[in-house]
């Protein structure tokens, strides 16, 4: 059995708040930290758990050691989810490269006798060919998106920190997580909310992988309580078109009007493009032309057996996150 000390990077996130409020209540000692302690957006809901709070940025090496002091297993949760900024190297790519080494060099420093690390399927790829599933062996060498960049570079350094030093650490890697418990968007769960609203008029052309968060969250804690764990693990409950997705909805919210066309890929490049040159003028692009060939016009397929086999993952059924997805926009987020 592995220490009960344990801290959470990011846990005023979707996953790191889900994976931190389920520790607790498996009896785990729990640190979990924020950035800024003085800021009430992000500590007002961890404050409602029986944990620790501390501040810890990622790219202050000194707050980390601190935070670390007396912990047996970390969970490295942090990590910056979004596809654009003005400057990605500074706000998106080295958050998670730089602070990804920094909190492994901090756990081999404190003694740390586990890590898991939260990666994600975007360091896997988006489709294999003739659509066949990916699976851990796979890696996404080629892209140029600045989330996907990112997540794929901090998982191949943290492996090569982790490979130097005999470091024990475990790999997460699931798809769009959607579920409750958030307190503001994500990118994926603000496809939810433009359904609801009724601001979806066409489906982008894509199939996409979703995993609810709470299977998320017991991912992690399997990977660090199974001593036979090791290496990467794809967690994805079902890829889904928009289609699918939009067939599933109408059985949970029969009221809901959604779209029925999916927009051609023509008309998505060039709207990529315009936004792209809007940003000169200070605006955020709603969608950009990386975003744009990463993930649309494939077939996405990922395989989950090895998560089901070795950590006995058996993930909820996708209408029914979707169904709790929605209803908390509607409850908490309306």
């Amino acid at each position: 059995m592995n220490g009960k000390n344990v801290l959470v990077t990011g846990a005023n996130g979707h996953v790191g708040f889900v994976l931190t409020k389920m520790l607790a209540e498996r009896g785990y000692n729990v640190r979990a930290s924020v950035r800024d302690k003085n800021n009430p957006e992000l500590v007002s809901h961890l404050s409602s758990l029986d944990v620790e709070i501390v501040e810890l940025d990622l790219m202050k090496p000194e707050t980390i050691e601190n935070a670390m002091r007396g912990i047996e297993g970390l969970f490295q949760v942090a990590a910056v989810y979004k596809s654009w900024a003005k400057n990605p190297q500074e706000e998106i790519i080295n958050p998670s490269i730089i602070g990804g080494i920094n909190a492994l060099k901090a756990a081999r420093n404190a003694n740390v006798k586990k890590v898991v690390f939260t990666s994600s399927t975007a360091a896997v790829g988006r489709s294999g060919p003739k659509g066949r599933a990916l699976t851990e062996s796979d890696w996404n060498d080629k892209s140029k998106h600045p989330y996907s960049y990112a997540k794929t570079e901090a998982e191949r350094r943290a492996w090569e920190y982790a490979n130097a030093v005999d470091m024990n650490v475990v790999v997460i890697n699931p798809t769009a997580v959607i579920g409750p418990y958030f307190h503001r968007h994500t990118p994926s769960t603000m496809l939810f909310d433009k359904i609801l609203k009724g601001e979806l008029k066409v489906l982008p052309p894509q199939t996409f992988g979703y995993v609810d968060v709470r299977d998320v969250a017991l991912g992690h804690i399997h990977a660090y309580e199974n001593e036979n764990a090791e290496g990467r693990h794809i967690l994805c409950t079902q890829c889904v078109d928009g289609f699918e997705l939009m067939d599933l909805i109408e059985e949970i919210e029969p009221e809901i009007e959604v779209p029925r066309k999916i927009a051609p890929m023509w008309k998505v490049k060039i709207f990529a493009r315009i936004e792209a040159m809007r940003t000169i003028f200070g605006h955020t692009p709603r969608i950009s032309p990386q975003t744009v060939k990463e993930y649309m016009g494939k077939i996405t397929n990922y395989d989950s057996s090895k998560a089901r086999d070795v950590l006995g993952w058996n993930p909820m059924d996708l209408k029914d996150s979707i169904r709790d997805t929605m209803n908390w926009i509607k409850q908490n987020l309306s």
